[in-house]
């Protein structure tokens, strides 16, 4: 029997090395300021925070509670509480989608750059990983011709972010819908990581590709669009029962449940959409204008294409960009992510992250260019 182990997370060690670090200045977050208990429960009637404090922190129902499954399902456009089930983290799910819709000769077409929990998982369990590119000269759009290139009789999965993380890049309808042609044709399950969704920078809304494919599955969290990372609250939406029966079944071994203060919070989240999101999203769009004009004056040293959607930017620099990066932790206590984490392609790639408060993202910002220009005379 072969043994297959994880492969190490680059982006979660980068981070353990640093993030919480004491005066650390974080500018690589790919979620908003976060939202404290004091301020979602203040948001509410009194009688919320005392059913808050008379909650039983005893176990609860796996599939997550009925009133929060529906209140995730009123986020799409004909979905109800039955087609959701909540999970630990949108991270979860993607692995319990691995364990349960593949076996070793299998193999799963993600796409590059991307998130590394599906392929760490999938390469654990002996799937065969297939990689279809995102590149910057195409705004980061898909190649969807490489993508259908990959794909044969024993691809199981076709994994996307929609938005794109890290770059922010939205699919369009006409996109999903081929992308869901090239599934069909090999009997594939589209899965839609959308925790970036809800996040649109033109105050647009974003369709899910579950409104606009009806066998797709997809994910979303509370930790992106809300800032509330802290709860663990994530969830998998689906139209077919009996996949989201086996993930039920395959939860027991991991995480069995939500927890009860977590999925109570996240509910009054939901409700209260608009008062969370709207100051973030402010703060971004100015953040995210600043950032333009840094990149449009910087003579072509930062390249980029914009985002559409979510709190991060993947800008190019004319260099490798480990060692600066790790400069700026360890001299100016300045958090960047350096590209690497993505693969060898994008070493000269930074994600940049703009969702924080406008005051302290313009000084961080201002810092980072201040330390790129001298970088840039030394190199």
């Amino acid at each position: 029997m072969s043994l297959y182990t994880l492969p190490e997370s680059l982006l979660e060690r980068w981070f353990a090395q640093f993030e919480f670090v004491p005066g650390m200045h974080m500018l690589a977050a790919s979620w908003p300021s976060s939202v404290t208990t004091r301020e979602l429960l203040g948001l509410e009637e009194p009688e919320t925070t005392t059913r808050y404090l008379e909650l039983n922190l005893d176990y609860i129902e796996n599939p997550g509670t009925e009133s929060l499954r529906q209140a995730i399902a009123n986020l799409y456009t004909r979905l109800d509480a039955q087609d959701i089930r909540t999970m630990s983290g949108a991270s979860e799910a993607l692995s319990l989608l691995i364990l349960t819709r593949t076996q070793p000769g299998d193999n799963i077409l993600v796409e590059d750059p991307g998130y590394e929990t599906i392929t760490g998982i999938a390469q654990s369990r002996g799937i065969e990983v297939r990689r279809f590119s995102r590149q910057i000269e195409q705004d980061w759009k898909p190649d969807l011709a490489k993508l259908a290139g990959l794909a044969d009789r024993r691809t199981r999965l076709i994994s996307l972010t929609h938005a794109h993380h890290p770059t922010g890049a939205l699919l369009q309808k006409e996109d999903m819908q081929a992308i869901a042609q090239i599934a069909e044709k090999v009997g594939a399950l589209i899965v839609s990581d959308e925790v970036f969704r809800l996040i649109t920078l033109d105050g647009t809304t974003a369709p899910s590709f579950i409104d606009v494919v009806e066998q797709a599955v997809v994910l979303g969290d509370m930790s992106k669009p809300w800032g509330l990372g802290g709860l663990r609250i994530g969830w998998v939406a689906s139209r077919d029962h009996e996949l989201l029966q086996q993930l039920s079944a395959a939860r027991d071994y991991s995480s069995m449940s939500s927890s009860a203060p977590g999925e109570f919070l996240a509910e009054i989240a939901l409700r209260q959409t608009e008062n969370i999101m709207a100051p973030r999203l402010a703060a971004a769009r100015s953040n995210l204008r600043r950032l333009a004009q840094a990149i449009a004056t910087s003579r072509q040293a930062l390249r980029w294409s914009r985002p559409q959607a979510g709190y991060t930017a993947f800008v190019q620099l004319p260099f490798a960009t480990k060692s600066f990066c790790r400069y700026l932790a360890e001299e100016k206590r300045l958090l960047l992510l350096p590209g690497y984490v993505y693969g060898k392609a994008y070493e000269q790639f930074v994600r940049i992250g703009f969702g924080a408060d406008a005051l302290q993202f313009a000084e961080d910002l201002d810092i980072l260019l201040q330390e790129l220009e001298k970088w840039q005379s030394h190199v």
